[in-house]
């Protein structure tokens, strides 16, 4: 038997999902590859410049874009930890 907080947990949950878009399951994978691939990166790679490489040709992010800028951002702030 279900107690009556797991129905409104349940209900709440319901509520939670109405509306929303529906989850795209391939970019998802995409997005977590990508993830994956950043992380290695920031791991092996010795110096900012051979990153800036790695990041240009392995996974398509082109220099002076936002996208480049953040991910440098985030390359300084993961050494910064180290």
């Amino acid at each position: 038997m279900t107690s009556k907080e797991d129905k409104i947990d349940e209900v709440r949950r319901q509520e939670e999902r109405r509306g929303k878009r529906p989850i795209d399951i391939a970019e998802r994978r995409r997005h977590l590859k990508l993830l994956q691939s950043f992380t290695i990166l920031m791991e092996n790679c010795a110096n900012e410049r051979e990153f800036s490489d790695r990041i240009t040709a392995d996974l398509g992010i082109v220099y002076g874009t936002p996208k480049y800028a953040e991910a440098l951002k985030a390359y300084r702030a993961f050494r910064a930890a180290k």
